[in-house]
């Protein structure tokens, strides 16, 4: 089979270090390993890399924010348009799509060109903009992710709550499937030495991730600093960067805490196996929230790792390690009970290797390659019944 992807957002490059960059290129490399050829079309490369990428240049620039967002539109058209010439020269067989805000790329191109259109569904993008960013042109992009919405053959939501968005929205139930995220277990396994400037014999407490409010990471400091008083040889390894780091680095001076936290800062997605092999647990503490609709990566990555998990239980997070030995969940933004828990596993060395086993087994069940397959089987069965 001949798959074009398309990625139509000008703020996720395809060569990008990020989790959307990431799940990009996994997918790619994911319907590749199944035997398909794959060439993406997009509005960003981001460099060089091994996939076969070429970038629609924009034919507009915005020097005010309805100017850039005008702009993204016109080059998703131009993507769409590239996509009916490409397919005269190599005829590929679905279009899958990663959905972004000013882009109807795919759906346009596949009913013009009668091939199947898999959209994969991240967030519900308007009311991220709407809330976080600017959102000027904002009939337009509720006239296009209406449009996406009916012309796509599958909506591969990443979470039942993008699931139920989506059917919100008027999506057909039969269109719609959970499709969560997932890892690339050659990467990404137990068999990994650790690599970690944590000291010999330290109880580590492990977190990947950005450094944002909406990660938890003032929950975890708070709740380590109240372990650190009945496990003295506990030491907390957080690997990335963002907007709280600072405030991370005073918390930690504040509390006297500096031989017991190492902050990697920023770390290539393929440098993180040996820091998370050294994690005697791995967090994902967020905080309460209603509409906590995505789906770390990091959990999946931990897992695959064979880390014990201790995590919120909270939106994607339950639905993937409810009723899991792999994990404990807890209430979301409860630093007392999260700091009880790593104080209870901090002295219980059987209990971790149990939930350490349950892990690596859980991880092996969700790969990249497991995904790619479940869309081209839903695909199918969507041709099939039609």
């Amino acid at each position: 089979m001949r798959i074009a992807y398309v990625s139509a957002d000008r703020g996720i490059p395809v060569y990008g270090a990020k989790g959307a960059s990431i799940h990009i290129q996994a997918m790619m490399r994911a319907f590749e390993a199944l035997g398909h050829e794959v060439r993406c079309i997009t509005a960003r490369s981001g460099g060089e890399g091994p996939f076969s990428v070429e970038t629609v240049s924009p034919s507009q620039s915005g020097a005010d924010r309805e100017a850039k967002e005008r702009a993204a539109m016109a080059q998703a058209e131009a993507i769409a348009e590239r996509l009916e010439t490409l397919h005269s020269d190599w005829s590929f067989d679905l279009i899958y799509e990663r959905y972004s805000l000013w882009s109807a790329a795919g759906v346009r191109a596949g009913a013009r060109l009668g091939v199947p259109v898999a959209v994969e569904v991240n967030a519900p993008l308007i009311d991220e903009q709407r809330a976080f960013r600017e959102l000027i042109c904002e009939a337009e992009a509720r006239a296009l992710e209406s449009e996406v919405l009916r012309g796509a053959s599958l909506l591969a939501a990443v979470s039942e709550q993008v699931a139920t968005w989506l059917r919100q929205q008027g999506a057909g139930a039969d269109r719609v499937q959970v499709i969560g995220n997932a890892v690339d277990t050659r990467a990404f396994h137990p068999g990994i030495e650790p690599n970690a400037s944590v000291p010999d014999g330290a109880f580590c407490v492990g977190f990947t991730g950005s450094l944002k409010r909406w990660h938890g990471v003032d929950t975890l400091l708070t709740a380590f600093r109240a372990l650190r008083a009945d496990v003295p040889e506990a030491h907390l390894l957080v690997v990335g960067d963002g907007p709280k780091r600072g405030w991370v680095e005073g918390f930690v001076a504040g509390a006297e805490l500096q031989d017991s936290v190492t902050l990697t800062g920023w770390v290539d997605h393929h440098d993180l196996p040996p820091l998370i092999a050294r994690m005697d647990i791995a967090t994902a503490p967020y905080p309460a929230s209603e509409d906590h609709y995505f789906s770390p990566l990091k959990l999946y990555e931990y897992l695959a790792m064979g880390r014990p998990v201790v995590a919120s239980d909270i939106g994607q997070t339950s639905a993937l390690l409810q009723g899991s030995d792999a994990a404990q969940l807890l209430p979301p933004g409860g630093a007392e009970a999260l700091a009880r828990c790593l104080r209870e596993l901090a002295k219980s060395a059987g209990v971790r290797a149990r939930m350490a086993a349950a892990s690596a087994a859980e991880g092996r069940r969700h790969d990249w390659i497991d995904n790619a397959r479940a869309v081209l089987d839903h695909v199918a069965a969507r041709r099939s019944a039609a």
